[in-house]
């Protein structure tokens, strides 16, 4: 099929990733190039140029607006954003794809899906966005494509404004994240971008209560949170690592003996966690969003949201579980090439009932 890929525009899809919706439409695009399709990636100039990328503005627009303005100026990031989406969405009239698939977290590609010839599908990678809500409430859900969901918990947050929605979990490269042929430590990791929202502060805190050294990896996203909450915390059982490339970060998962997932509000999916099982590593989590989905007790154990020592011994009771297991589960339930078959199955869907 001949596939257009809509990404998002706030960073650029390329290694090391700023978060895991760059990860995973990278990884998605290059999947559907390599089952044959004829795909075009509508990103950010800046984008891996190894992907079959046609961009649609020249720099991703969050770093953009810090070396234009010295700071993420919100307002000025939707509007390059949106002018870039209409342009683009004028344009897909005149293309001849078989299906437009929308990745982005902006409106307007909403807005056009019943005015171009192509299907469009989109896939709900965040909680409802307060301006996607209000597209759909100006327009009706109907008019604005087909709907995919990332996990059951999100598409319940969806459900009042998209009545109709299909539910096809996140997945991950099994081929990259693996076992690496490393030997398990008796240490804890935490991986992700550093901010509040992320948690890593009381993965610090269980972690000691458990008597684990941890690594933390990962990109700083909030200095000020950072400086004051996890720099005092640094020592020799607290490492800090950095941002780290992914195969590099693959070798500390699959060496690490439980991965602390942390999140202060309901993730839609978190790859965070299906990385860390095919990995062969366990996970300690809170009981937040689409976690309950992914995690059963023989790949982790679920504490109750910012309970610190439920964690602790949730982390401890980690280290009896199978590695062999985790990295089973990963690959039967949440493996690349499953998610990939899902879609593959809804593109070639009849089309019937679909405004455009």
């Amino acid at each position: 099929m001949k596939i257009g890929i809509i990404g998002h525009l706030k960073h650029p899809i390329a290694k090391p990733h700023a978060g895991g919706l760059e990860s995973f439409t990278d990884a998605f695009v290059r999947r559907l190039v390599d089952k044959g399709h004829e795909v075009t990636l509508f990103a950010s100039g800046d984008s891996d140029s190894s992907l079959p990328l046609a961009p649609i503005v020249e720099s991703s627009t969050i770093p953009d607006s810090l070396r234009r303005l010295g700071r993420v100026h919100y307002e000025w990031v939707e509007s390059v954003e949106d002018e870039a989406y209409e342009q683009l969405m004028n344009k897909l009239g005149q293309h001849s794809f078989d299906l437009i698939h929308n990745h982005s977290l902006s409106p307007i590609p909403l807005r056009f899906a019943g005015l171009i010839p192509t299907p469009m599908i989109t896939t709900l990678h965040a909680p409802p966005l307060e301006r996607m809500v209000g597209e759909l409430q100006a327009r009706g859900a109907f008019q604005c494509g087909r709907f995919v969901n990332i996990s059951n918990a999100n598409a319940r947050a969806w459900s009042p404004h998209i009545p109709n929605q299909s539910v096809i979990h996140n997945g991950v490269d099994t081929r990259f994240w693996k076992r690496c042929g490393t030997d398990r430590e008796k240490r804890a990791i935490w991986f992700g971008r550093i901010l509040p929202d992320k948690g890593t502060h009381m993965a610090i805190d269980s972690a000691a209560l458990a008597g684990l050294p941890i690594d933390l990896v990962g990109p700083i996203s909030d200095d000020e949170y950072f400086q004051s909450a996890i720099v005092p915390k640094l020592g020799p059982n607290v490492r800090y690592l950095g941002h780290q490339r992914h195969d590099d970060l693959c070798r500390l998962i699959a060496r690490s003996s439980v991965t602390f997932v942390t999140p202060c509000w309901d993730e839609p999916f978190g790859l965070v966690v299906v990385e860390s099982l095919a990995c062969g590593t366990p996970v300690a989590c809170f009981e937040r969003g689409a976690i309950p989905e992914i995690v059963d007790d023989s790949v982790g154990r679920i504490a109750s949201p910012g309970d610190i020592a439920g964690l602790a011994n949730a982390a401890s009771q980690c280290l009896k579980l199978s590695s062999t297991r985790c990295r089973q589960v990963a690959r039967q339930r949440f493996s690349f090439d499953h998610m990939i078959d899902c879609y593959e199955d809804m593109y070639l869907r009849p089309q019937a009932g679909v405004a455009a």
